[in-house]
């Protein structure tokens, strides 16, 4: 599976660059040259992550998780549909350069957009700068890499990224796996509906009606046995008395 990317800068060299840095890695790529376009993008495409409160995200994968299974344990409430944890196709991390353009910051951008989009935490975003000063110095959620970047270092980033991902996909497809494995085994016999009164008295006057239209068998005519006639007895001769 691939994991969509945008990138937000004004610098195609740049684009360029950074695809080649990261082209073995499972990734898909979008870019945006200006922070409306960003949004445009983001509109049509969603976000990754299906996050329903702004916490942490490893708290929101562990919660979403949790649901997932309690789901698989109780597959007789219909009501209750499992959790996606995620959206193919949507933008997993968004790696946007500080000084796109003047009117905003890349740190404004990312404020606004995690307003904007719950499923984006501020752990999605990369910040990528010509001087470390120029960003505002507080604690933020996101990593922060100084141009001329490192191969390494954005491709570290990005390894951990694409684990925690590919776990939350793996998650997913195993809970539904189980979910379907545990409602197949639950699923008792259908049982042949039970007749009523009704239903009954319907039957027993349409058999009777049957056995009216029935015409009444036919007795086969045996015939007559024949008696053999007795053969005629042979007359004895008389005896002769003698003088």
């Amino acid at each position: 599976m691939t994991f969509k990317v945008l990138i937000i800068e004004d610098n195609h060299s740049f684009i360029d660059s950074l695809k080649v840095m990261l082209r073995d890695l499972p990734l898909d790529f979008a870019q945006a040259f200006r922070y409306n376009d960003a949004i445009a993008l983001l509109d049509k495409t969603g976000v990754f992550y299906n996050r329903q409160t702004a916490e942490k995200p490893e708290d929101l994968a562990a919660n979403e998780a949790e649901a997932v299974l309690e789901a698989v344990k109780k597959p007789k409430e219909k009501a209750q549909a499992m959790a996606k944890l995620y959206n193919e196709g949507g933008v997993f991390l968004v790696i946007v350069e500080q000084n796109t353009e003047s009117s905003m910051k890349g740190t404004d951008f990312v404020a606004h957009a995690v307003k904007r989009y719950p499923g984006l935490a501020e752990s999605d975003f990369v910040i990528l700068t010509h001087r470390m000063d120029a960003i505002p110095p507080r604690a933020h959620g996101f990593p922060v890499l100084e141009k001329p970047l490192r191969a390494a270092q954005i491709r570290q980033i990005l390894s951990v990224k694409i684990k925690q991902a590919q776990d939350m996909v793996d998650l997913q497809e195993r809970a539904a796996n189980e979910r379907v494995t545990v409602t197949a085994k639950a699923a008792p016999a259908a049982k042949p509906a039970r007749k009523g009164l009704r239903d009954l008295l319907k039957i027993n006057r349409s058999g009777d009606a049957i056995e009216g239209n029935e015409e009444p068998e036919k007795k086969v005519a045996r015939k007559p046995r024949q008696v053999a006639k007795a053969a005629p007895a042979k007359k004895k001769p008389r005896a002769t008395s003698k003088k």
